[in-house]
């Protein structure tokens, strides 16, 4: 995956986080990306995966504070 991308991917789910009112819907939108991610057309590996909701969950904890 380019680095583009993988920050495209990064930015949409961080704007639909952002836009889920409590945690809870802010957790519903990892889990359903995750879900995304395993499948076509993105085909990430886990790791992959995993990387890319660190970077979210970092992205969100820094816009909070």
């Amino acid at each position: 995956m380019q680095p583009k991308e993988r920050e495209a991917i990064i930015q949409k789910i961080v704007e639909e986080s952002n836009q889920a009112s409590k945690e809870a819907g802010k957790h519903r939108v990892l889990v359903e990306w995750r879900a995304k991610l395993e499948k076509e057309p993105f085909l990430l590996k886990l790791h992959q995966i995993d990387e890319i909701v660190r970077a979210v969950r970092e992205s969100l904890i820094k816009a909070s504070q």
